[in-house]
């Protein structure tokens, strides 16, 4: 996981909003509903909600996800080192 979030960072201005999907997915997050364009994600005990705009995703709003779903991953105590040996 650590190393696809590292990957879409690289690439940051040309994310598709279906990669962060899958990574929020990965990260345990839930879809909870989709309103119009939006998909919201939720993740139990993290206060956030996630919410992923489906279409025209910019650098800067992916940049704020992906620090969220990493955010989520360090407060669940997810280090490198568990994920490479999973």
């Amino acid at each position: 996981m650590w190393q696809e979030l590292e990957a879409l960072r690289r690439r940051i201005h040309n994310v598709k909003p279906w990669e962060i999907e899958r990574l929020a997915k990965k990260a345990g997050w839930v879809w909870q509903n989709t309103t119009g364009s939006h998909a919201t994600y939720v993740k139990n005990g993290f206060p956030p909600v996630l919410t992923i705009k489906l279409h025209d995703l910019g650098g800067d709003l992916a940049r704020s996800l992906l620090r969220i779903i990493e955010a989520s991953l360090y407060e669940e105590g997810v280090s490198h080192d568990d994920q490479e040996a999973r």
